[in-house]
């Protein structure tokens, strides 16, 4: 038997977490998960990063391994090139293709195989907690019957914070109507719905109030409660819901209306008025500057006769706060390096 090769595996670049993809309609395709694992009773994954970057030496010539968004045959899903000076590999499925191939490309007479997860060092603790930085929801992965159920948001429910709500999504693979198809669970303010993805198209939706009814008007997997394959029965999902705490993100994800509107029910819709446009308000924020006085931004969005109150003040401040924004003063702007800031002046309102 061959002996496993050992390699000092150089972290190059962490690269990136797109919410598009991570989080998006083939977020399935962006975990992994490592080592050991029972996914009877669930597993935390670790992302696969946009622009990961890693470097081995192998015969004292260093090969660098890299994720892409896209590869040759799947545009939606991660690639993997290999390159050494001026050398490249194609952009494979696999990482394990990517460095096994461009290896045989400079050594025809070889027959070695590498294991791409090594070369990317995600065998590493120290690289695997590096992945994980920025991540602010982890996902996890359980199994249900056959199928191993995804989950990549647990949304928050204005009815009990140990219940799903709007935001939850789930997904699996599995077979509809004879082809190997992508189903997506989510809840949003319309109830509980599956979209059902062949080679990346849509094929079919369904929309139900619970998650049983709307298994039932597939006609499809009626031996397995549809609560269940939602991943709303297994005790990790039940176990994360229950300490999950107040919603929250960064500004990267100020463009994803379901994680918004999350924030934006649990800080603000109780405690202003019910037709200001505050999705617009980050909107304009974000495309305009880094920076912005809290009062003078507001009262843009609000009629002109508007009075603030303080309770409605410290709504908006929590909400801000939970998008990723810091607070500072007017003599602080030289000291931050943080993405967004705001100026509060709240002697004002």
């Amino acid at each position: 038997m061959s002996k496993r090769p050992i390699f000092n595996v150089k972290l190059i670049a962490i690269g990136s977490i797109l919410p598009n993809l991570h989080y998006g309609i083939n977020a399935i395709h962006w975990w992994t998960t490592r080592g050991d694992i029972d996914l009877t009773s669930g597993a935390f994954l670790y992302p696969i990063r946009v622009g990961w970057q890693t470097a081995i030496e192998i015969n004292t010539k260093r090969y660098y391994t890299q994720v892409l968004e896209g590869n040759r045959t799947d545009k939606s899903r991660p690639g993997f090139r290999s390159y050494t000076g001026n050398e490249f590999s194609d952009v494979e499925d696999s990482s394990s293709k990517a460095i096994t191939s461009l290896y045989k490309q400079l050594n025809p007479s070889t027959n070695t195989k590498y294991s791409g997860p090594l070369v990317l060092g995600w065998e590493q603790e120290i690289n695997l907690k590096a992945s994980l930085e920025g991540v602010q929801f982890r996902p996890f992965v359980i199994n249900v019957d056959k199928f191993q159920i995804y989950i990549t948001a647990l949304g928050i429910s204005g009815k009990d914070v140990n219940e799903a709500g709007v935001g939850y999504t789930s997904s699996f693979v599995g077979e509809y109507k004879k082809q190997r198809s992508l189903f997506v669970q989510f809840i949003d303010q319309d109830g509980f719905h599956i979209d059902i993805y062949q080679k990346n198209i849509l094929f079919e939706s369904f929309v139900g109030l619970t998650p049983v009814e709307v298994w039932e008007q597939t006609g499809f997997m009626k031996k397995i409660n549809g609560k269940a394959l939602f991943g709303l029965e297994h005790k990790m999902t039940l176990q994360n819901l229950a300490k999950q705490q107040i919603p929250s993100c960064d500004p990267t994800f100020w463009n994803n209306e379901d994680i918004m509107y999350q924030i934006y029910n649990y800080h603000l819709k109780k405690r202003t008025i019910a037709n200001v446009n505050w999705f617009y308000f980050f909107d304009t924020w974000k495309n305009q500057s880094t920076i912005i006085e809290l009062k003078m931004a507001l009262q843009n969005f609000y009629p002109t006769n508007h009075v603030f109150n303080v309770r409605e003040i410290a709504a908006w401040r929590a909400m801000l706060k939970a998008t990723g924004c810091t607070e500072i003063s007017p003599f602080e702007k030289e000291k931050s390096n943080v993405i967004k800031l705001i100026i509060y002046d709240l002697i004002d309102f």
